[in-house]
């Protein structure tokens, strides 16, 4: 019986310990706010000669599968030499957020590297 009861506990924690591992590390929907949009701000720097606007825009081009958001007009536009804007509506949540980040910021692009400046969201 004794062994029972603590074989029971035993599996009662793992379950519980696999489930917070589960939300942590896993991705789950979030919640789409109809009329809501997110400003995103990236830099991003290259070693090679190429069109800074284009390599931005091959940029979202590999990254836009991350999210479940679309851009609106006019684009992915050009701030300064290296930073650049785009809006994307319905707003991302916490994990669209970081899914968009870890794909900009990882090297996704050869012999480019870009940093996600801000995200903003309104709406």
């Amino acid at each position: 019986m004794k062994q029972a009861v603590v074989i029971l506990v035993l599996a009662v924690i793992g379950a519980a310990t696999v489930d917070i591992i589960g939300d942590k590390t896993q991705t789950r929907p979030d919640v789409v706010r109809p009329g809501s949009t997110s400003e995103v701000v990236f830099s991003l720097r290259t070693k090679m000669s190429r069109d800074r606007q284009m390599t931005a825009e091959g940029l979202w081009g590999a990254c836009q599968g991350t999210v479940d958001s679309r851009v609106l007009d006019p684009g992915v536009v050009r701030l300064d030499e290296s930073t650049f804007r785009l809006t994307l509506a319905p707003e991302l949540g916490h994990h669209a957020r970081t899914r968009l980040t870890g794909c900009i910021e990882d090297a996704t692009l050869d012999r480019v590297v870009a940093d996600v400046v801000r995200i903003t969201n309104s709406g």
